[in-house]
């Protein structure tokens, strides 16, 4: 199985019915929120055989919304040094990243 990570988008108003309608399909508790911070949003890290497959758990009312994405672990033994300075040669923001969080990097 693969893992994705589950974005659902939503308006205030719609909060309590998404949750109500996670809660009904038992998928609430893998779901983490941002309305409590003004962010109508939640995600959800889930394992399923496709990216059809996790986005049925998000409920109908939001699912055109949502976004769904393959994640993987990141083993930093295959990024090698030859790919790390074209990245930041590309892109200024991920040597700001690097240099504001090292442990991101």
């Amino acid at each position: 199985m693969d893992r994705f990570l589950i974005e659902t988008p939503h308006r205030e108003q719609d909060c309590q019915r998404v949750v109500q309608l996670l809660r009904a399909q038992g998928c609430l508790q893998h779901f983490n929120w941002g309305c409590p911070s003004g962010v109508h949003k939640g995600w959800a890290i889930l394992e399923a055989d496709s990216e059809a497959e996790a986005r049925l758990v998000v409920p109908p009312l939001v699912r055109g919304q949502a976004r769904v994405v393959q994640v993987s672990e990141l083993d930093p033994e295959s990024v090698t040094e030859r790919q790390k300075p074209s990245l930041a040669a590309k892109d200024p923001d991920v040597l700001r990243m690097h240099t504001a969080f090292p442990c991101w990097w």
